[in-house]
């Protein structure tokens, strides 16, 4: 599992600078890249807690869904694996796959970076 976070900056034609938390998209394994559809504007520390929050309450056959928003990638979550949906594939079953702990590893760790990352939390 190959990525590293980056705060992705952008120079909009009003001379505005424009923020995305994610990923690096040249850091990721081919196998993974759809993870680069996490990056969004709007990440808090919060928004990261509270998917860390409903994926721990998991219980049995349920399962959490979360699209990211602005985006078309819906991180699937259950109790033993995170499936990792980019709709704009062709395929129908899930992009890739990580065990329940190496999603809330990285959640964890991206929760972190988001925090040292942005201005308000």
């Amino acid at each position: 599992m190959k990525y590293k976070f980056k705060k992705n900056e952008y120079l909009l034609e009003s001379g505005e600078i424009f923020y995305e938390i994610g990923v690096d998209r040249e850091s990721l394994d081919k196998n993974i890249f759809s993870l680069s559809y996490i990056n969004w504007h709007g990440w808090t520390v919060g928004e990261a807690q509270m998917i860390i929050d409903e994926s721990l309450k998991l219980t049995d056959k349920e399962i959490y869904d979360y699209v990211v928003p602005g985006t078309e990638l819906t991180i699937s979550v259950d109790k033993d694996y995170v499936y990792f949906f980019d709709w704009r594939t062709p395929q129908e079953e899930e992009d890739f796959s990580w065990t329940f702990n190496e999603f809330i590893d990285f959640m964890e760790a991206f929760k972190v970076f988001i925090s040292k990352n942005t201005s308000t939390n």
